[in-house]
């Protein structure tokens, strides 16, 4: 091969798009469900995150999939058949004030009180 040749082949390889790389397989996870006996209170500040206070202090907050800012100024009803689990990316509830419809998303980490906390 003549040296411009080659040139001008590792020219082409250079500007080829790299091949594309799997992307890493996430672990699954297993979705977070609340036993309804539990839970002490549920409530939302913002519309946007619903907290869940469990009997022995355990704070979970759940993302809602969409702003429901009727939460913040009432309570409200679970649109499922009744249930023992609350789960994530499941449940609906309805805001009492207005009737908006809400859906869970998913929940973070759980927070844990310590007894001076509670």
């Amino acid at each position: 091969m003549k040296p411009a040749t080659v040139l001008a082949v590792a020219f082409l390889a250079a500007a080829l798009p790299a091949a594309a790389q799997p992307a890493p397989v996430q672990p699954s996870r297993t979705a977070v469900c609340l036993n309804v006996r539990d839970i002490q209170d549920a409530s939302s500040k913002d519309g946007k995150i619903l907290s869940f206070k469990m009997r022995d202090g355990t704070i979970y907050n759940n993302h809602l999939r969409q702003s429901c800012d009727s939460l913040i100024f009432g309570g409200f009803a679970w649109t499922v058949p009744s249930t023992q689990e609350v789960c994530e990316d499941v449940q609906t509830l309805r805001a009492i004030t207005t009737g908006e419809v809400c859906r869970l998303g998913r929940f973070d980490a759980p927070v844990r009180r310590t007894a001076a906390a509670r």
